[in-house]
């Protein structure tokens, strides 16, 4: 049976995207400043957040500290059997992916997860970049987005009975994306899911 997540992330492709729309369709899943955005606190289900600036912001916030997920050290670092000699931190997004799937979800929609787009100008963006907690020192290089392609490889392989898919924006050409060759990750158009959004819950896995 099919547990539906849908795990937030804060690239600009998922601007135009109404978040409400997911509610009642499947677990949300948020990362860091994601709660601005929803007074009333009703998105996301779940707010994932691993870097101290934004983890204080959190916590002065009236968000409901229930519902903050703040993963203990050990596993805000790369998996030790990925690269055993050199662990590089790891993102408040996959993060997100890892504690849905420690939950038994075993579909995830991933929006806004720009590092899937090979466009480096459209790949490095965040929609709150240059506000409190997300200065200078916290932009994503294009390496670092090249790494986080071959982390994800490493787990979809790991994660096999999972399905991952990213919701990305339409372009006119299929190599603009990242192909991560594994028959668990899948490409979704923005258009194409929200379309899917008007069936039922099943219809949407």
């Amino acid at each position: 049976m099919e547990k539906v997540a849908f795990i937030i992330g804060n690239g600009p492709s998922r601007n135009n995207f109404d978040l409400t729309k997911l509610k009642g369709l499947g677990t949300i899943f948020g990362c860091n400043a994601l709660y601005r955005d929803f007074p009333k606190h009703d998105v996301p289900d779940f707010l994932v957040a691993i870097d101290r600036p934004i983890i204080e912001e959190i916590e002065s916030s009236k968000f409901p500290k229930k519902r903050v997920i703040i993963p203990p050290l050990e596993e805000q670092f790369e998996d030790p059997e990925y690269n055993p000699h050199t662990r590089f931190r790891s993102n408040a997004g996959v993060n997100a992916m890892l504690e849905a799937i420690k939950t038994d979800h075993n579909v995830l929609y991933c929006l806004g997860f720009d590092f899937m787009l090979k466009s480096p100008k459209l790949s490095l963006g965040n929609l709150y970049d240059g506000t409190n907690a997300y200065g200078v020192e916290t932009r994503s290089r294009y390496v670092d987005n090249l790494n986080r392609v071959k982390y994800m490889q490493y787990l979809a392989a790991k994660y096999r009975q999972i399905k991952f898919k990213f919701v990305v924006p339409r372009f006119g050409n299929k190599d603009e994306y990242h192909n991560l060759n594994a028959g668990n990750v899948f490409g979704v158009f923005y258009d194409t899911f929200e379309a899917s959004l008007h069936h039922e819950e099943a219809a949407v896995g």
